[in-house]
């Protein structure tokens, strides 16, 4: 059963997802952060080896060990609660290996509707996480969100936009799914996908 009080938002890296939750969470919501990042700086400060650069599949069972931990936790939180990133993506990245957290993580399920930020070529920028260039980030694009296409999940496109465009457009379209169960221009996953 679909948990409407977590609402994951993802997409593209660099296209602004971790600005919008730190930017929700300055408005007093709850929040959740990207268990990858947290980890890749946990690494990179205690000189570890757990890192996608020196063994990628160790790195992703523990995003998605800390995913798993990170949304056990947010049950006791104030809903609603934003997610940077969740399980599905996770899960996808591991493939056949993630049993049996795979298995657990089916039973944790977020809203209906993902909130998804597209590659953004305007905003995109480099850093001491984000080593790669654009075109990387735009290439894993839609394979991070076929994960939760194929996890049940409806997606709604964030407008490119600014943060408090982002905001306001967030809480409409909460509001909207409270009274109408699903916002008119959620896209299913035969919209989804490109010709």
């Amino acid at each position: 059963m679909d948990n409407t009080r977590f609402h994951v938002i993802t997409g593209a890296s660099g296209g602004g997802k971790s600005t919008l939750v730190a930017a929700l969470k300055d408005l007093g919501y709850s929040t959740v952060p990207e268990a990858a990042l947290a980890i890749m700086r946990e690494q990179l400060e205690c000189n570890g080896k757990i890192l996608p650069s020196v063994d990628r599949t160790a790195f992703m069972e523990a995003v998605l060990a800390r995913s798993i931990r990170d949304y056990e936790t947010a049950q006791s939180l104030n809903g609603p609660v934003f997610f940077d990133r969740g399980i599905p993506e996770w899960v996808r990245y591991l493939g056949a290996s993630a049993e049996p957290s795979a298995v657990a993580a089916t039973s944790l399920r977020y809203a209906s509707t993902i909130f998804v930020a597209e590659p953004w070529p305007d905003i995109y920028v480099c850093d001491h996480y984000r080593q790669h260039g654009f075109e990387r980030a735009a290439r894993s694009y839609e394979t991070t969100i076929s994960a939760y296409i194929g996890a049940g999940y409806k997606t709604c496109v964030l407008p490119k936009a600014s943060v408090q465009e982002r905001v306001e457009f967030i809480r409409a379209k909460l509001e909207t799914i409270a009274q109408q169960g699903a916002p008119a221009d959620v896209k299913t996953a035969s919209q989804f996908r490109r010709g």
